[in-house]
C-alpha cells in the first residue's frame, strides 16, 4: 500500500530551505519520493511540513534510514530533530 511520510521541521530560514529542497529533487526520486508536497506556516515562515509519497512503508523507511537524508535535512538549514512520521494509505 501508498504511503506517506509527514516531515514537520524548522529551518532557519524558508527561502534558504526551499531553494536547498528543490536542489535535492533528484536526490528524492531515485530513494523513491514519488510525489511530494509544502506547506508553511504563514505566521512563522520557519515553521515546514513536508509530505513525500512513497509506493510503500518500506521504501518510506529506507528512505528515512539513509544516513545521507538526515545529511540533506541539515545542509537545506533544517534545525535540530525534525518529526518524522509515517502513514499508510488506507
Amino acid at each position: 500500500m501508498a504511503a506517506i511520510l509527514l516531515i514537520k521541521a524548522r529551518v532557519t530560514t524558508y527561502d534558504h530551505w526551499r531553494t536547498s529542497y528543490d536542489a535535492n529533487s533528484t536526490f528524492r526520486r531515485e530513494h523513491g519520493v514519488i510525489g511530494d508536497e509544502v506547506y508553511c506556516s504563514p505566521e512563522d515562515m520557519t515553521s515546514i511540513l513536508v509530505l513525500h509519497s512513497f509506493e510503500t512503508v518500506d521504501a518510506a523507511q529506507h528512505f528515512t534510514a539513509d544516513p545521507a537524508f538526515a545529511k540533506a535535512m541539515h545542509s537545506d538549514g533544517v534545525i535540530g530533530n525534525p518529526i518524522l512520521t509515517i502513514t499508510e494509505v488506507i
